[in-house]
């Protein structure tokens, strides 16, 4: 019996990506647009130093207000989701975030940067758990992994793009910079506005049925669910430790291997084509590895990548280190996102997304001033090693967890 010809290579690549809810394609693109535009905040520090000549504290407090707004955002953008159509909160969200980069385009006077930087993080905050509950919740629980991988390439596209506009622009004024990034932001605003009145309406975003038959009072939340609670906090420690690649690395690059400032986008560099070129791959292979085994291997490649950095002297030991975070952050990503989507079934989603973005956001707050006051005094060396030691016990401390919150799901894959 002869064996079916098999397709041509072109319609066997996009197969995967094939079949999703028609929100999926809708919010990636909107992702790709928004983010476009979205590395103007790396530009916020050199415009109010160059234009404002602000001191480095008060550029701190300022950037804390930004980050105080993210925060804040996460939180009440996801439990609003629970109360209203996600598809017009995302569509505010990210027009409110795009004035307040209009504003920030313009010579405003300094007393105004608290409050527009304040609107602009909880826009930007709020509309992340919004971006993903519209992706992922009309999907099956095996098509999730694929739809947050897209969402992934979708936003590491969108941010490779806009390292070069922004790079061209602030070359001739930040003006230009935060324009350019509040025009993707209202144009990802107008595709949404355009693109749910386009679609039919059952094939988007929907609220589930365990919500439309009981009040939201009568669901449980995420702050009495302990076990998620546990994983939470693990993630905390986590994301502290993944937050050091953006302050404290580029000090021990510079003072201890004696490499130019380039090598950070060298790094970064690998980090987004590795992104781009494996996120969907392996998303699409975390349900077969196991989601457990696929979130404590990502929990622990991002912190023991960095003690490729205490094996030696050289660049190829940074980009071992990038390389081996970088497998992890892969795996992180979808393994989390996946997590809060089966925990949240029949529960209170929004805020469970809310809380779940809050602790990537809130890490800001308090990674960079730790993770340098550790530099400072103990060095570089003995942070890595402390780093790998907590990323150990996050993995430990959330080990149980998974295993109660994983345990049904497993127990109905072997049946």
């Amino acid at each position: 019996m002869s064996r079916p010809p098999r397709p041509p290579w072109p319609q066997r690549l996009i197969a995967p990506y094939r079949g999703l809810p028609t929100t999926v394609y809708i919010q990636v693109l909107c992702s790709l647009i928004n983010n476009i535009g979205g590395i103007t905040k790396l530009f916020l520090p050199l415009y109010l130093r160059e234009s404002y000549q602000l001191g480095y504290g008060t550029i701190g407090l300022l950037m804390a207000a930004y980050g105080a707004g993210a925060l804040l955002g996460s939180l009440k953008g996801g439990a609003l989701s629970d109360r209203f159509d996600g598809r017009k909160l995302a569509t505010l969200f990210l027009f409110t975030s795009g004035v307040c980069l209009l504003l920030l385009a313009l010579a405003i006077p300094l007393w105004l940067f608290v409050p527009v930087l304040l609107v602009s993080g909880l826009g930007d905050g709020a509309f992340r758990p919004v971006n993903q509950r519209l992706a992922l919740e009309p999907c099956q629980p095996q098509q999730r992994a694929v739809a947050q991988g897209m969402l992934r390439v979708a936003f590491n596209l969108g941010v490779a793009i806009a390292g070069l506009i922004s790079g061209a622009l602030a070359a001739i004024g930040y003006g230009w910079v935060y324009a350019a990034n509040a025009a993707a932001t209202l144009s990802a605003a107008a595709w949404l506005a355009w693109a749910y009145r386009r679609y039919d309406a059952a094939s988007i975003h929907q609220a589930t049925p365990e919500a439309a038959e009981t009040s939201a009072a009568d669901l449980v939340g995420p702050w009495r669910d302990l076990p998620f609670l546990r994983i939470l906090l693990a993630l905390m420690l986590m994301t502290a430790v993944f937050d050091q690649i953006y302050v404290t690395l580029g000090l021990f690059l510079r003072e201890h291997y004696q490499l130019g400032p380039q090598w950070m986008g060298y790094l970064f560099t690998l980090n987004g084509l590795m992104v781009v070129a494996l996120q969907i791959p392996i998303s699409r292979r975390i349900l077969d590895w196991g989601l457990l085994a696929s979130t404590q291997a990502g929990v622990l490649l991002t912190g023991l990548s960095f003690l490729w950095l205490t094996a030696g002297v050289g660049p190829v030991w940074a980009l071992l280190m990038m390389f081996t975070l970088t497998l992890g952050e892969l795996l992180i990503s979808p393994c989390y996102t996946m997590l809060v989507m089966h925990r949240s079934e029949g529960r209170l989603r929004g805020r469970y997304l809310g809380l779940y973005n809050a602790i990537w956001q809130g890490r800001t707050l308090f990674a960079p001033a730790l993770g340098t006051w550790l530099y400072g005094h103990f060095g570089g060396i003995s942070l890595w090693w402390l780093c790998a030691a907590v990323v150990c016990v996050s993995a430990l401390l959330q080990h149980a967890a998974l295993r109660e919150i994983l345990g049904p799901a497993r127990a109905t894959a072997t049946a």
